[in-house]
């Protein structure tokens, strides 16, 4: 054990009048301190917590990488493209690849069943019959679609067969609560062709996202029930299909533009054997607005680590000149004795570093509680209209706790090098006198 260490711990445990006197500036230091690491933590878990989730759910409910017909930007509103494709198999030989799904998309209109509801009227109360309909996209799906992500957002029910002869349909909550539906009813829902055609489906499942932008949209269909119904659905005949395209899923988020890089060079604008051109899509094209929204939220978590770090810093600063200032007599002998300046700077910041990381081990009992308790009882709820979320999300990583912790501690004491010069300032021979 160096001589430094020795002291310092023993320095440490000493509680002298000077100290009675600055306890008030040490106890805000420590304070700040922790508040810079409890802010921090619940930063980092907010906002990896948003990018994630939405991340996941867009992902999920979609896929990273679309195929459609090349001159097309909106996958619910792409040309017909053959089902069958010999390039599909060359794509699942790419390294990252993991699935292939045909998909295709039908506006249409759901209509619920009559239902009563009360209005009043001149100081009375009437029971008026009334329907509601919405506009919706139906998405169409064979029986080898993904149903992982399906099954992590099912509320009630099963995740239908998506089988050629079905009628089963899966439906959000919240379609079914403003239409009045629930799991077992029969809904009809409305489409146009060369004239308007009705179709009756059957609820077998209800999900939940907490994406407006997709609940309020998407209902899951066979896929064959949905080509019938398509204004192309002349063309469906034998065994030639259409479909609006392709779902591309892959086995990394962090490979997204690589692959699709070498999906492109495969299948962009390059004819295929029915004289079609295609072209992929990432998400990240599709949903800019979204991905450029959670790309600035990295600026304000630098922003907002940067700037509580700063703060720790200036407090943390300020207690360890308190501390020089209330020691001088102490270091004034330290050095009558022989003690070199390093020696007793060492021993100054072997102290300070022992505050700091009290501070942060508070703060990160604090702050990993809060996280622990958004996560498990989603105490703090959104308004999923403009977040996309219902309540604020949290992830946090052993890494990034780590992350937090090391940035602080080692900005911290690389920051009190500076004012710990003073020490080699004082002159022995005045701070000795100095009561």
């Amino acid at each position: 054990m160096s001589f430094e260490y020795f002291i310092a711990n023993k320095v440490l445990k000493t509680k002298e009048k000077g100290i009675k006197v600055s306890r008030p500036i040490l106890r805000i230091s420590l304070i700040s301190v922790a508040l810079t690491i409890i802010v921090n933590l619940i930063t980092l878990a907010i906002v990896h917590g948003f990018q994630n989730e939405i991340r996941q759910k867009l992902v999920g409910f979609n896929a990273p990488i679309f195929l459609i017909k090349a001159g097309n930007e909106n996958l619910y509103e792409a040309d017909p493209l053959h089902e069958s494709q010999t390039i599909l198999d060359s794509l699942l030989e790419i390294d990252g690849v993991q699935h292939i799904s045909p998909v295709l998309y039908k506006p249409a209109l759901i209509r619920s069943d009559d239902f009563k509801q009360a209005i009043e009227d001149d100081n009375s109360i009437q029971m008026v019959s009334k329907k509601e309909v919405n506009g919706i996209v139906l998405k169409g799906v064979n029986e080898n679609y993904p149903k992982d992500f399906l099954n992590s957002v099912l509320k009630e029910g099963k995740i239908p067969e998506f089988k050629n002869k079905d009628n089963e349909v899966l439906i959000s909550s919240k379609i079914c609560r403003e239409l009045h539906f629930k799991l077992g009813d029969e809904i009809a829902i409305f489409f146009v062709k060369n004239r308007s055609l009705m179709q009756r489906f059957k609820i077998v499942g209800i999900f939940e996202t907490g994406i407006d932008k997709l609940d309020n949209q998407v209902v899951f269909a066979p896929l064959n029930k949905v080509q019938e119904l398509c204004d192309f659905s002349d063309l469906n005949k034998g065994e030639i299909r259409f479909v609006s395209g392709f779902e591309i899923q892959i086995t990394e988020w962090d490979k997204l533009e690589e692959i699709d890089s070498k999906i492109k060079d495969l299948a962009a604008l390059k004819p295929n054997e029915h004289g079609e051109q295609l072209q992929s899509i990432s998400v990240l094209d599709s949903e800019n607005d979204i991905f450029s929204w959670l790309g600035f939220l990295d600026t304000n978590v630098f922003i907002i680590i940067t700037l509580m770090i700063l703060i720790g810093i200036v407090n943390i600063g300020s207690v360890l000149l308190v501390m020089i200032v209330v020691r001088s007599n102490f270091i004034g002998i330290l050095k009558a004795l022989g003690a070199s300046n390093w020696s007793i700077r060492k021993i100054f910041l072997y102290q300070t570093g022992a505050l700091i990381l009290k501070a942060m081990a508070i703060g990160n009992i604090i702050g990993l509680s809060l996280c622990f308790l958004q996560y498990k009882f989603e105490l703090i709820k959104l308004d999923a209209t403009i977040y996309y979320l219902s309540h604020v999300p949290i992830d946090l990583s052993i890494s990034a706790v780590f992350f937090i912790n090391l940035i602080t501690f080692v900005t911290c004491m690389t920051s009190l090098l500076l004012p710990s010069y003073v020490i080699s300032r004082i002159a022995p021979s005045k701070s000795i006198k100095f009561n």
